[in-house]
């Protein structure tokens, strides 16, 4: 799961335009990763079946419900000191 919400997360976070910095991308990551259901995986069969889900339209949305949620709230509320130039 925390590779498909990192892959969601790289290609959603300049569409918001959202900080990159290490900090706010781990605050996205782990807001969106604690909203989705754990998929953990051991077998080569497991991998397979999990690959199938990510296939699904409805998995594909929740996440990238989960990281637009995470992106829009850490962007108002980052952890770290805002400059001028991110406020602009």
């Amino acid at each position: 799961m925390e590779d498909v919400v990192i892959k969601q997360l790289d290609e959603l976070i300049e569409v918001f335009g959202g900080c990159q910095c290490e900090l706010c991308r781990l605050d996205i990551a782990s807001y969106a990763l604690n909203r989705l259901p754990a998929k953990y995986v051991v077998t080569t069969q497991g991998e397979l079946l999990s690959k199938l889900d990510s296939l699904d339209l409805q998995f594909e949305a929740n996440i990238t419900t989960a990281v637009t949620q995470g992106i829009l709230l850490v962007n108002k509320n980052p952890r770290h000191a805002v400059t001028k130039t991110e406020e602009i």
